[in-house]
């Protein structure tokens, strides 16, 4: 199996650290409620995580307090933050979620946000910045602190080492929140008690909670997960290996087949290229993925027919707007819905539809509409 470079859709954060900033469908599963479900019974037997302990909001006299981020680091902030700058996108979706009104310039003008707020889609887009202006352009909004999500492919992923050297750099309190789905709910929490909004951070933290739950539930369920196999991007037949860490949800549920050999950078991030023949070789029972040039690709090469997965029709294409679901924290509570749907929809016993809705509900207050979640959830199955 041949092994693609890391790096091929994000930096990491060592090229972060040279640049300062970094840049940050589906079939349509079985409705069918199950009457006699035994989803509350499964979800008792998800072992419960640490909750998140809020800190003390006394400060010192000059107006600052010592906050303990996701890293364990302490960091002197502001008692009382208004103003807040982030360097991904994926951070810029969880403020939009948490506390839009303190953003004061946002990474990335990210398409097709409709379910925004008109007043915080006009905002500075720092990654469309010339990378030698960025950081200029970042501190003449004068933040007072600044959010760091790591894309998790670099080591210093939770050490807060990666976080300390942009602080350094930036001169701005730089605050490490956790990117991972499992950690979701605690994120919101800090995030809540970091920004004076422990309420909202409550409320998005016990619902990111409960999707944990729901979907850790139907995948302790079954005795043996599905063998599958994740393909990822539009250059060429670039497949997701089970060490990457937006490998995440696909691990928690699925047998996840790509193994890739390397370094600890490499596997985190690296993309592996398998042709047909390997594919076949490794036999998924599901194939994955997240763009339609590869399903045009498995229509228009016969060697690719022959797999098991495109005969039996278990070909997949994961919801990606606004975002990749399986792929983006802000989206992984429904892309962890969709998966487990679309895999176990006997043990996901449960409407995505109504999931969906819940989720634009909870985190931006938006009632979806069914024609709003058709155009979100392609409904679309590999036909060979």
């Amino acid at each position: 199996m041949r092994k693609r470079n890391p790096g091929i859709q994000i930096l990491s954060a060592a090229a972060l650290a040279t640049a300062l900033l970094f840049a940050g469908c589906g079939q349509k599963a079985d409705h069918k409620e199950n009457t006699e479900s035994s989803e509350a019974a499964a979800e008792e037997t998800v072992a419960e995580r640490p909750a998140y302990s809020y800190q003390s909001e006394e400060s010192q006299s000059d107006g600052f307090r010592h906050f303990k981020d996701a890293s364990g680091r302490e960091v002197a902030v502001k008692a009382d933050i208004s103003r807040v700058a982030v360097l991904s996108t994926d951070a810029q979706s969880y403020l939009y979620m948490i506390a839009p009104e303190k953003l004061v310039s946002v990474w990335h003008n990210a398409k097709q946000e409709e379910y925004i707020d008109a007043a915080y889609r006009g905002l500075t887009a720092i990654g469309n910045v010339k990378t030698s202006e960025q950081k200029d352009t970042l501190l003449s909004f004068a933040p007072e602190v600044i959010i760091y999500m790591s894309d998790g492919n670099e080591k210093e992923t939770g050490t807060g080492a990666m976080a300390e050297r942009l602080q350094t750099e930036f001169g701005v309190p730089v605050v490490e929140i956790d990117s991972s789905f499992a950690g979701q709910g605690n994120a919101f929490r800090m995030l809540g008690d970091l920004l004076g909004k422990r309420e909202r951070g409550e409320e998005l933290g016990s619902y990111m909670d409960s999707v944990y739950r729901k979907v850790a539930a139907v995948a302790a369920a079954g005795k043996d997960k599905t063998k599958l196999l994740c393909f990822r991007g539009a250059a060429g037949n670039q497949v997701l290996p089970k060490s990457a860490k937006a490998s995440e949800i696909v691990n928690l549920l699925a047998d996840n087949l790509a193994e890739i050999s390397g370094t600890e950078a490499q596997q985190r991030s690296g993309l592996m290229i398998l042709e047909a023949d390997e594919v076949k070789e490794l036999n998924p029972a599901v194939i994955i993925t997240d763009t339609e040039s590869f399903l045009q690709q498995i229509n228009s090469d016969s060697s690719w027919q022959e797999l098991a997965a495109v005969k039996n029709t278990q070909v997949y294409k994961t919801p990606t707007r606004p975002r990749a679901w399986l792929f983006t924290p802000a989206q992984y509570p429904i892309g962890a819905l969709w998966l487990a749907k679309t895999l176990y929809p006997e043990a996901a016993n449960y409407n995505l539809e109504q999931e969906v809705k819940q989720y634009y509900q909870t985190c931006y207050a938006k009632s979806l509409s069914t024609e709003e979640y058709e155009a979100l959830y392609r409904a679309k199955q590999h036909e060979h």
